[in-house]
């Protein structure tokens, strides 16, 4: 008896993939880019349409929101600082791109000062007076 797959199932073929990568190789050459740089936007644009469905985003966010950057305890060095702040300039920077997050609550995520708060400067003005004669 052969192996019959369920009508609910679909096994694509080999030929199929490679058709498709020949496709993608050949707009990768025109555009002078790599088949991985294509599939990279395809992957966003995919994840971009389905965060526009609210209980899809709410799952996508609680997914990508784990991945956060977590700072430290310590930084020992300021190398590693740098690192720290350029992974949170990136994971910033690719959730709002799929749009996943507002900007406004990735203001609040990496403030120290949560936005609900008014920042009050004690004697701002006594620190900063000129001494005028």
């Amino acid at each position: 008896m052969p192996n019959q797959l369920s009508k609910s199932k679909r096994r694509q073929s080999l030929a199929e993939h490679e058709v498709v990568l020949a496709a993608l190789s050949l707009i990768a050459r025109r555009e002078n880019t790599t088949v991985m740089a294509l599939l990279r936007e395809a992957a966003r644009s995919v994840v971009k349409r389905r965060a526009e469905i609210p209980e899809d985003a709410a799952i996508l966010r609680s997914v990508v929101s784990r991945m956060a950057p977590r700072m430290p305890r310590r930084f020992e060095t300021p190398a590693q600082v740098a690192r720290f702040k350029r992974t949170q300039r990136e994971f910033d920077s690719v959730v709002l791109e799929l749009q996943l997050a507002t900007p406004a609550a990735v203001q609040n995520r990496n403030s120290i000062v949560p936005m609900s708060e008014t920042v009050r400067l004690v004697d701002f003005d006594a620190a900063h007076a000129t001494a005028t004669l």
